[in-house]
């Protein structure tokens, strides 16, 4: 009796194509390489052994009393040669648990039946030709970026350097993305045709060529590291070229250590937080002090910012600042309204630090004095119709999704006045159920819009009430299953193949003359499932529908549907990436 007691994998070494004689061994199979179709490894697995023996013999196990039928094991180690599956079952080759003699190897591999030994000789895969259209290598392929139809790029392998070609629109929106690097991304056919093999590279041009792209005459100051140092829509330069700082949460990469753009490492995290929105050369003349547009007067200066504590000014309290005295010039500012107005002590108009725009809006220039304000105006904030949502309870935080509003008070006397706050969408709803990120909290702009203020008053709940999507009473016709269908469904048409038949009905193909039931058909029923929350960790196909709060999103048909689970594209009540893989289709009733 034999059999394979455990795995004993021997040293990490990557897998490699290639061609071997049976008797040598692949480098053995490791946890952290990556392997695809047709790759070969080895692994070694302990054998045991059971043979009979001798009772009361030396070496042969026996039970008290036992004089006949003794057994003995030997433990031996065999090694193998695997090779990864071809097709779809690729995939899993590099996986935990599909590992060569694993508990799932058989779906990922192909074990030899011959014990190896030695190490094989591989025989590298033959070079392609020479593509020749041109003399040299294109530039090399770079993951994450945007190529253009029938954009060519270059991939260095061991033996040559093979050129591919990205697909023509809108195909060729893939050819960057994850899953789709040429010669070795799992759908890379899909979008990058193999043209051949290069040597050497193209004569590189000068500078970079600026057709594509926007004169944006003097260059900005270089990048400098700083945390919160740049806002969205900031720009830099760098090497002629001009960069703009993405919109939030990515703007607060965008002063982080490792994210200058094109640095000398060639990392390209810098991409998550800028973009190239032009080319400049020479610098943008400095302006001594702030314009003085005549038609941007205001009047009479308020008096002079002091600086003071979180509360020394509120919202619309009015505030000056002198940027010359000779001749004497003043700029007026209006703090802006809360939570906002929490810097306006704390940062003067104009310090030049990134604060002080967070907390005051320019007027323009005053002359002479006028009597300060004294009390916030409202008349800045939008008016939030329909009345104030649910209180904000941070006691009471479950259930709260993306959409979802709450009311504050900001102020309880002599009048009672709210703010209306909503939930962010995307992943950063998550975080709008943790008390640290509190409306007009420190960290509140991570989770929560401010929409403006409310009137009229309905009765306050504990906590946000998330959409409850209830039975129907009564099923719609079409529906086939489930059995109770929800306010907020969407009709999918599953189709099962096989079916048995009646040979004879109308409806039953029976193309070679059978009798009885023998035949088969295929049957299409109308599902129609509840639409649900969005979750990265749900496999989505074309068509399938999920909402946030109340508002509904379907998934983009082939290609693009094969986004549609991967996180970064989840849909979002703001612009984005998503929109590559969902459509907005309306609301839930």
């Amino acid at each position: 009796m034999i059999k394979i007691n455990s795995i004993a994998l021997t040293a990490a070494l990557c897998g490699f194509s290639g061609y071997a004689d049976a008797a040598g061994c692949h480098p053995a199979f490791s946890g952290s390489a990556t392997y695809g179709p047709g790759d070969w490894v080895s692994a070694s697995s302990t054998v045991e052994t059971t043979e009979a023996c001798t009772c009361g013999t030396t070496g042969c196990p026996t039970p008290t009393g036992q004089t006949t039928g003794c057994e003995k094991t030997t433990t031996t180690t065999e090694v193998h040669n695997y090779q990864c599956a071809s097709g779809a079952n690729s995939a899993f080759c590099s996986q935990a648990g599909f590992e060569p003699a694993g508990q799932f190897s058989d779906s990922a591999w192909t074990k030899e039946s011959a014990v190896c030994s030695g190490v094989v000789t591989p025989t590298p895969p033959p070079t392609p030709a020479v593509w020749s259209s041109e003399s040299g290598c294109p530039g090399a392929y770079v993951s994450g970026t945007d190529y253009e139809p029938t954009e060519k790029v270059s991939v260095a392998g061991a033996t040559h350097t093979d050129v591919y070609e990205c697909a023509a629109a809108p195909n060729n929106l893939f050819c960057g993305k994850s899953g789709y690097e040429p010669g070795t991304g799992q759908y890379w056919e899909t979008v990058w045709t193999a043209l051949g093999s290069c040597s050497g590279s193209m004569s590189p041009t000068a500078s970079p060529n600026f057709s594509t792209l926007t004169d944006a005459g003097g260059c900005p100051d270089a990048w400098e590291a700083g945390v919160n140092k740049y806002e969205e829509n900031d720009k830099v330069s760098k090497n002629g070229l001009v960069f703009q700082c993405a919109a939030f949460p990515f703007s607060g990469f965008c002063g982080q250590t490792g994210y200058e753009p094109m640095p000398d490492d060639g990392t390209e995290y810098w991409k998550d937080a800028w973009t190239v929105v032009g080319y400049c050369s020479g610098t943008i003349s400095p302006t001594a002090s702030p314009s003085f547009d005549p038609a941007n007067h205001v009047g009479g200066c308020p008096e002079e910012w002091v600086g003071g504590t979180n509360t020394a000014y509120e919202e619309g309290d009015m505030v000056s600042i002198t940027v010359s005295t000779s001749p004497l010039q003043k700029i007026a500012y209006t703090c802006k309204a809360w939570p906002f107005s929490g810097f306006c002590g704390l940062y003067a108009p104009n310090s030049g630090l990134p604060d002080d725009q967070q907390g005051w809006t320019m007027n323009g220039g005053c002359t002479g004095t006028i009597a300060p304000t004294t009390a916030p105006s409202f008349g800045t904030l939008n008016l939030v119709a329909g009345g104030c949502p649910q209180d904000y309870d941070e006691n009471n935080l479950s259930g709260i999704e993306a959409g979802d509003q709450v009311s504050l008070v900001v102020s309880a006397a002599p009048t009672e006045r709210r703010v209306v706050y909503e939930c962010k969408s995307g992943a950063v709803s998550a975080y709008c159920s943790n008390a640290a990120f509190i409306p007009g909290g420190q960290y509140s702009a991570m989770a929560w819009d401010l929409k403006g203020y409310c009137d009229g008053t309905i009765s306050p709940t504990a906590a946000p009430t998330a959409y409850i999507n209830a039975d129907q009473p009564t099923a719609p016709a079409q529906c086939t299953s489930p059995a109770t269908v929800k306010e907020c469904y969407f009709e999918k048409d599953v189709t099962t193949t096989g079916v048995t038949c009646t040979c004879s009905d109308a409806d039953c193909p029976n193309p070679d003359g059978l009798t009885g039931n023998a035949c088969k058909k295929d049957v299409t029923v109308t599902t129609c499932p509840s639409v649900d929350a969005y979750s990265s960790s749900a496999t989505y196909e074309a068509g399938d529908v999920v909402r946030i709060g109340t508002k509904k999103f379907q998934c983009k048909a082939w290609p693009y549907y094969l986004w549609c689970g991967n996180s970064a594209y989840e849909p979002s009540l703001e612009a984005g990436v998503w929109t590559d893989a969902w459509s907005e289709i309306g609301d839930c009733p």
